[in-house]
């Protein structure tokens, strides 16, 4: 790894970052690209190139999907993008750019291992690695290990089970308001399921029993859908924004559906917030840069639903919530004497992921 004072200059930025979204970046070249994420895989991109292209002293390079139209730059913005065609290999291009660069930004799914081969890829290249560690993306991948381990330093997360060994009969008690099937790797509320009751969720454990392996089951907790928005160093966490998140359950496809957040609009819960975020931290100290928690509030009660090592969609909205680039914040964190600015304000900020 290279040493941070290579680009930090008398407080002056003097980099060449990398920045990738994985779907529209050209992880999906020899695939149909996925619908439901490739909006806001374009969302957080475009938020991404902006922000970032906005600090002075900053050059840009980037991939794109051929399918997909070239990003264009904003005039006072330093950028290059390469195309990524089908039949060719598109982590062999990413590394020859990486070489190429001081730092890099790598937002991916966690689902099969995707973010963190690619933050591997970071970790082995003489760059700085502007997101989270191998190991925490390893760890918080898995929505069952994450809970384990927020479980055993004392933080309220949602029971969660395998699913592959889940007997309803010994759970109904706990779920009187239904269950969720999720992958244990998945993003968002992809290939996510609500039953009402044991009955239906057995008719689907029957009927997926080859993949049972892959997903968790947790006891459906009803209150607010929300999240935070933090950045983390070192086992520290400074909490940029308060979200509230839009999710509702579609009964027409059993399934969970996420449209967007607001940003900031849950500005009144910073301080249990904040304080959960530094617990977080300290309990998973490899998280870095911009990090994501979902949590559901209810009673009073804070449950951790899970935990992105990674850019989330409430980054769209991030920059008119703070009247800030985040972007400078993300790249602050290289200073040892990291600090929040005073002025940031927390204007609720209302993203859409629909089109």
């Amino acid at each position: 790894m290279i040493s941070t004072s290579s680009f930090i200059n008398n407080g002056e930025i003097y980099l060449k970052i990398l920045l990738l979204e994985y779907i529209t970046a050209g992880g999906f070249n020899d695939a149909p690209l996925p619908d439901s994420l490739l909006r806001e895989g374009m969302l957080m991109r475009d938020a991404l190139l902006r922000d970032f292209g906005a600090v002075a002293q900053v050059e840009i390079t980037t991939t794109f999907d051929a399918r997909l139209d070239e990003p264009k730059p904003q005039a006072q913005h330093k950028m290059q993008s390469y195309a990524v065609h089908t039949n060719t290999h598109p982590t062999e291009i990413w590394q020859k750019l990486l070489s190429e660069c001081d730092a890099a930004l790598v937002v991916a799914p966690e689902t099969d291992g995707i973010l963190h081969h690619l933050t591997q890829s970071l970790e082995t290249a003489p760059i700085v690695n502007l997101g989270c560690n191998a190991a925490s993306v390893k760890l918080t991948a898995s929505k069952l290990a994450t809970s384990r381990v927020l479980q055993q330093s004392g933080i309220t997360t949602i029971p969660s089970y395998k699913a592959d060994t889940f007997d309803c009969a010994l759970a109904a008690d706990n779920s009187l308001n239904g269950y969720v099937v999720k992958p244990n790797d998945g993003a968002g509320c992809e290939n996510t399921w609500y039953f009402e009751d044991s009955s239906a969720l057995n008719h689907w454990l029957q009927s997926n029993a080859e993949v049972l392996f892959k997903f968790l089951i947790q006891p459906y907790q009803t209150g607010l859908a929300a999240s935070f928005s933090m950045l983390c160093k070192q086992g520290k966490a400074w909490v940029l924004a308060c979200n509230e998140q839009k999710i509702e359950i579609d009964r027409t496809y059993s399934h969970l559906k996420y449209s967007g957040s607001y940003v900031n609009a849950l500005a009144r819960h910073y301080a249990d917030f904040n304080e959960l975020a530094q617990r977080i931290a300290e309990t998973i100290p490899g998280l870095n840069g911009y990090v994501g928690v979902d949590v559901i509030i209810e009673d009073g009660v804070i449950y951790i639903v899970e935990i992105n090592p990674r850019i989330t969609t409430s980054y769209i909205g991030l920059q008119q919530s703070l009247h800030y680039n985040p972007a400078e914040l993300i790249l602050g964190l290289v200073n040892e004497d990291f600090s929040l600015p005073k002025h940031l304000t927390t204007h609720a900020v209302e993203v859409h992921v629909n089109a």
